[in-house]
Protein backbone atom coordinates (compact mmCIF):
# COMPACT_ATOMS: atom_id res chain seq x y z
CA UNK A 1 0.00 0.00 0.00
CA UNK A 2 1.67 3.55 -1.28
CA UNK A 3 -0.94 5.72 0.11
CA UNK A 4 -3.73 4.81 2.63
CA UNK A 5 -7.09 7.85 2.75
CA UNK A 6 -9.04 7.55 6.02
CA UNK A 7 -12.43 9.02 6.37
CA UNK A 8 -10.97 12.65 4.49
CA UNK A 9 -13.10 15.84 5.21
CA UNK A 10 -12.86 19.44 3.74
CA UNK A 11 -14.84 21.99 3.87
CA UNK A 12 -14.76 25.78 2.82
CA UNK A 13 -17.19 27.24 5.17
CA UNK A 14 -20.11 25.29 5.84
CA UNK A 15 -19.55 23.15 2.33
CA UNK A 16 -18.08 19.93 2.15
CA UNK A 17 -15.74 19.93 -0.59
CA UNK A 18 -14.97 15.96 0.43
CA UNK A 19 -17.15 14.72 2.85
CA UNK A 20 -15.44 11.18 4.72
CA UNK A 21 -13.95 9.50 1.81
CA UNK A 22 -11.58 6.73 1.80
CA UNK A 23 -9.75 4.29 -0.59
CA UNK A 24 -6.25 2.92 -1.19
CA UNK A 25 -3.32 3.06 -3.67
CA UNK A 26 -1.23 -0.53 -4.19
CA UNK A 27 1.93 0.01 -4.78
CA UNK A 28 1.83 -0.64 -9.15
CA UNK A 29 -1.60 0.01 -10.01
CA UNK A 30 -3.20 2.97 -11.12
CA UNK A 31 -6.33 4.32 -9.17
CA UNK A 32 -8.54 6.90 -11.03
CA UNK A 33 -11.14 9.29 -9.37
CA UNK A 34 -14.13 10.08 -11.38
CA UNK A 35 -16.62 12.45 -10.95
CA UNK A 36 -18.28 15.55 -12.03
CA UNK A 37 -17.24 18.90 -12.18
CA UNK A 38 -17.35 19.79 -8.21
CA UNK A 39 -17.30 16.39 -6.97
CA UNK A 40 -14.35 17.01 -5.22
CA UNK A 41 -11.51 15.11 -7.43
CA UNK A 42 -9.10 18.24 -7.20
CA UNK A 43 -9.76 19.07 -3.40
CA UNK A 44 -8.83 15.21 -2.66
CA UNK A 45 -6.00 15.23 -4.34
CA UNK A 46 -4.78 18.76 -3.05
CA UNK A 47 -4.88 17.60 0.59
CA UNK A 48 -2.90 14.57 -0.26
CA UNK A 49 -0.65 16.74 -1.49
CA UNK A 50 -0.48 19.30 1.24
CA UNK A 51 -2.03 22.32 -1.15
CA UNK A 52 -4.68 21.87 1.37
CA UNK A 53 -4.90 21.64 4.77
CA UNK A 54 -8.00 18.81 5.58
CA UNK A 55 -10.37 19.31 8.64
CA UNK A 56 -10.10 15.77 9.42
CA UNK A 57 -9.37 12.30 8.17
CA UNK A 58 -6.12 10.58 7.83
CA UNK A 59 -3.62 10.78 4.59
CA UNK A 60 -0.95 7.49 5.31
CA UNK A 61 1.99 8.24 1.93
CA UNK A 62 4.46 5.66 1.88
CA UNK A 63 6.87 7.18 -0.59
CA UNK A 64 7.76 9.80 -2.46
CA UNK A 65 5.22 11.78 -5.03
CA UNK A 66 5.19 14.13 -7.70
CA UNK A 67 2.16 16.06 -8.67
CA UNK A 68 0.49 17.47 -11.99
CA UNK A 69 -1.88 20.44 -11.36
CA UNK A 70 -5.49 20.37 -12.87
CA UNK A 71 -4.44 24.03 -14.53
CA UNK A 72 -1.18 23.63 -16.03
CA UNK A 73 0.47 26.95 -15.14
CA UNK A 74 4.80 27.33 -15.38
CA UNK A 75 6.08 30.13 -14.99
CA UNK A 76 5.06 32.02 -18.23
CA UNK A 77 8.39 34.35 -19.48
CA UNK A 78 10.66 31.37 -18.46
CA UNK A 79 11.88 29.93 -21.22
CA UNK A 80 11.64 26.02 -21.55
CA UNK A 81 15.30 25.37 -21.25
CA UNK A 82 15.08 27.30 -17.77
CA UNK A 83 11.60 25.35 -16.96
CA UNK A 84 13.82 22.34 -17.25
CA UNK A 85 16.83 24.22 -15.29
CA UNK A 86 14.75 25.02 -12.67
CA UNK A 87 13.62 21.54 -12.31
CA UNK A 88 16.39 19.44 -12.85
CA UNK A 89 17.47 22.04 -8.79
CA UNK A 90 14.09 21.21 -7.28
CA UNK A 91 13.01 18.09 -8.73
CA UNK A 92 12.83 14.99 -7.39
CA UNK A 93 15.29 12.60 -8.53
CA UNK A 94 14.56 14.26 -12.08
CA UNK A 95 16.08 12.59 -15.38
CA UNK A 96 17.11 15.58 -17.37
CA UNK A 97 17.88 13.28 -20.75
CA UNK A 98 14.65 11.61 -20.38
CA UNK A 99 13.16 15.12 -20.16
CA UNK A 100 14.76 16.67 -23.17
CA UNK A 101 14.02 13.53 -25.20
CA UNK A 102 10.64 13.71 -24.66
CA UNK A 103 10.18 17.19 -25.84
CA UNK A 104 12.04 16.77 -28.59
CA UNK A 105 9.78 14.06 -29.43
CA UNK A 106 6.93 16.38 -29.72
CA UNK A 107 9.06 19.23 -31.25
CA UNK A 108 8.76 21.92 -28.23
CA UNK A 109 11.49 24.41 -28.59
CA UNK A 110 13.67 24.91 -26.08
CA UNK A 111 13.88 28.72 -26.15
CA UNK A 112 10.54 29.31 -26.32
CA UNK A 113 8.53 31.28 -23.63
CA UNK A 114 6.13 29.27 -21.82
CA UNK A 115 3.50 32.12 -22.20
CA UNK A 116 3.92 31.38 -25.86
CA UNK A 117 3.03 27.90 -26.09
CA UNK A 118 -0.65 26.25 -26.52
CA UNK A 119 -2.42 24.44 -23.77
CA UNK A 120 -1.63 20.98 -25.09
CA UNK A 121 1.99 22.39 -25.73
CA UNK A 122 1.90 23.39 -22.06
CA UNK A 123 0.39 20.06 -20.70
CA UNK A 124 3.01 18.13 -22.44
CA UNK A 125 5.91 20.23 -20.79
CA UNK A 126 4.45 19.38 -17.56
CA UNK A 127 4.04 15.89 -18.14
CA UNK A 128 7.56 15.70 -19.36
CA UNK A 129 9.36 17.20 -16.42
CA UNK A 130 6.84 15.16 -13.81
CA UNK A 131 7.19 11.87 -16.17
CA UNK A 132 11.36 12.72 -15.54
CA UNK A 133 10.95 12.39 -12.02
CA UNK A 134 11.61 9.16 -10.26
CA UNK A 135 9.24 9.02 -7.31
CA UNK A 136 6.90 6.41 -5.72
CA UNK A 137 3.23 8.05 -6.90
CA UNK A 138 2.25 10.01 -9.35
CA UNK A 139 -0.47 12.16 -8.77
CA UNK A 140 -2.06 13.42 -12.16
CA UNK A 141 -4.88 15.70 -12.15
CA UNK A 142 -6.67 15.64 -15.57
CA UNK A 143 -3.27 14.59 -17.16
CA UNK A 144 -4.33 14.92 -21.09
CA UNK A 145 -6.56 17.60 -21.25
CA UNK A 146 -5.68 19.51 -24.29
CA UNK A 147 -3.94 16.89 -26.10
CA UNK A 148 -4.96 15.28 -29.52
CA UNK A 149 -6.17 12.25 -29.43
CA UNK A 150 -2.70 10.83 -30.69
CA UNK A 151 -0.83 12.24 -28.07
CA UNK A 152 -3.32 11.71 -25.57
CA UNK A 153 -2.66 7.89 -26.36
CA UNK A 154 1.17 8.04 -26.07
CA UNK A 155 1.22 9.90 -22.70
CA UNK A 156 -1.56 7.06 -21.33
CA UNK A 157 0.86 4.84 -22.73
CA UNK A 158 3.66 6.51 -20.52
CA UNK A 159 1.49 6.31 -17.55
CA UNK A 160 1.22 2.78 -18.06
CA UNK A 161 4.66 1.86 -18.51
CA UNK A 162 5.11 4.02 -14.92
CA UNK A 163 3.65 0.70 -13.36
CA UNK A 164 5.75 -1.80 -15.08
CA UNK A 165 8.92 -0.30 -13.08
CA UNK A 166 6.10 -0.66 -9.81
CA UNK A 167 5.32 2.76 -9.66
CA UNK A 168 1.69 3.70 -8.46
CA UNK A 169 -0.69 6.36 -9.92
CA UNK A 170 -3.11 8.46 -9.02
CA UNK A 171 -5.25 10.73 -11.53
CA UNK A 172 -8.36 11.77 -12.07
CA UNK A 173 -10.23 12.05 -15.42
CA UNK A 174 -13.30 13.01 -16.92
CA UNK A 175 -12.51 10.65 -20.49
CA UNK A 176 -14.13 7.15 -19.40
CA UNK A 177 -12.64 5.38 -22.48
CA UNK A 178 -8.93 6.18 -21.45
CA UNK A 179 -10.12 5.71 -17.68
CA UNK A 180 -11.22 1.96 -18.85
CA UNK A 181 -8.11 1.99 -21.06
CA UNK A 182 -5.40 2.27 -18.27
CA UNK A 183 -7.33 2.11 -14.38
CA UNK A 184 -6.47 -0.59 -12.48
CA UNK A 185 -9.76 -0.03 -9.79
CA UNK A 186 -11.63 3.60 -9.71
CA UNK A 187 -13.67 5.28 -7.46
CA UNK A 188 -16.82 7.17 -8.78
CA UNK A 189 -17.37 10.72 -6.55
CA UNK A 190 -20.39 12.61 -6.13
CA UNK A 191 -20.88 16.17 -4.21
CA UNK A 192 -18.10 15.33 -2.38
CA UNK A 193 -18.41 11.43 -1.74
CA UNK A 194 -17.47 8.27 -2.93
CA UNK A 195 -20.50 6.39 -4.30
CA UNK A 196 -19.00 3.41 -6.14
CA UNK A 197 -15.46 2.07 -6.50
CA UNK A 198 -14.04 -1.10 -7.67
CA UNK A 199 -11.79 -2.80 -10.05
CA UNK A 200 -13.15 -2.25 -13.35
CA UNK A 201 -13.95 -5.87 -14.25
CA UNK A 202 -15.95 -6.24 -10.77
CA UNK A 203 -17.93 -3.33 -11.33
CA UNK A 204 -19.16 -3.84 -15.02
CA UNK A 205 -19.75 -7.81 -14.36
CA UNK A 206 -22.09 -6.46 -10.99
CA UNK A 207 -24.68 -4.14 -12.92
CA UNK A 208 -26.89 -4.79 -15.83
CA UNK A 209 -29.17 -3.12 -17.62
CA UNK A 210 -33.58 -4.00 -17.40
CA UNK A 211 -36.00 -2.93 -19.65
CA UNK A 212 -39.59 -2.58 -18.23
CA UNK A 213 -42.71 -0.38 -17.81
CA UNK A 214 -42.81 -1.05 -14.47
CA UNK A 215 -41.28 0.85 -11.90
CA UNK A 216 -38.56 -0.97 -10.58
CA UNK A 217 -35.44 -0.82 -8.28
CA UNK A 218 -32.52 0.25 -9.59
CA UNK A 219 -30.91 4.01 -11.35
CA UNK A 220 -33.13 5.38 -13.84
CA UNK A 221 -30.88 5.48 -16.89
CA UNK A 222 -33.23 6.93 -19.81
CA UNK A 223 -36.66 6.60 -20.86
CA UNK A 224 -37.32 5.12 -24.16
CA UNK A 225 -39.76 6.80 -26.55
CA UNK A 226 -42.05 3.68 -26.33
CA UNK A 227 -42.09 4.92 -22.43
CA UNK A 228 -40.49 1.83 -21.51
CA UNK A 229 -37.58 2.88 -18.95
CA UNK A 230 -33.93 1.42 -18.79
CA UNK A 231 -32.85 0.70 -15.04
CA UNK A 232 -29.30 0.36 -13.88
CA UNK A 233 -29.20 -2.63 -11.27
CA UNK A 234 -27.30 -5.13 -9.54
CA UNK A 235 -27.62 -7.93 -11.17
CA UNK A 236 -28.42 -10.02 -7.97
CA UNK A 237 -31.22 -7.23 -7.29
CA UNK A 238 -32.94 -7.93 -10.91
CA UNK A 239 -36.56 -9.36 -10.60
CA UNK A 240 -36.81 -13.06 -11.63
CA UNK A 241 -37.48 -14.02 -15.49
CA UNK A 242 -36.75 -10.28 -16.58
CA UNK A 243 -33.80 -10.38 -19.30
CA UNK A 244 -30.73 -8.67 -18.37
CA UNK A 245 -28.73 -6.87 -20.80
CA UNK A 246 -24.75 -5.77 -20.41
CA UNK A 247 -24.24 -2.07 -19.16
CA UNK A 248 -21.13 -0.27 -20.15
CA UNK A 249 -18.98 1.53 -17.91
CA UNK A 250 -20.65 4.56 -19.29
CA UNK A 251 -23.95 3.27 -19.01
CA UNK A 252 -22.78 2.71 -14.80
CA UNK A 253 -21.44 6.12 -14.35
CA UNK A 254 -24.01 8.12 -15.95
CA UNK A 255 -26.60 6.49 -14.09
CA UNK A 256 -25.12 6.56 -10.59
CA UNK A 257 -23.78 9.82 -11.24
CA UNK A 258 -27.19 11.31 -12.26
CA UNK A 259 -28.37 9.64 -8.80
CA UNK A 260 -32.17 8.76 -10.18
CA UNK A 261 -32.94 6.17 -7.67
CA UNK A 262 -36.27 4.80 -7.76
CA UNK A 263 -37.15 2.34 -4.60
CA UNK A 264 -40.59 1.18 -4.62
Amino acid sequence: MILKVKDLRKFYGEKAAVDGISFEVEKGEIFAILGPNGAGKTTTLKCITGLRRKNSGEIELNGTFTYLPEEKKLYPYLRVKEIIDLFEKIGKDFNKKNCLELLERYRIDLNEKVTNLSHGMRTILYLSLVFSENVDLYILDEPTWGLDPLVRNEMLENVRTLTFEGKSVLYTSHVLAEVEKIADRVAIMKEGKIILTGSLDDIKSSYGLVVSKEDLNGYLLKTLKSGEKVYLMKKEEAPEGVEIEEATFEDIFKAIVRGERNDR
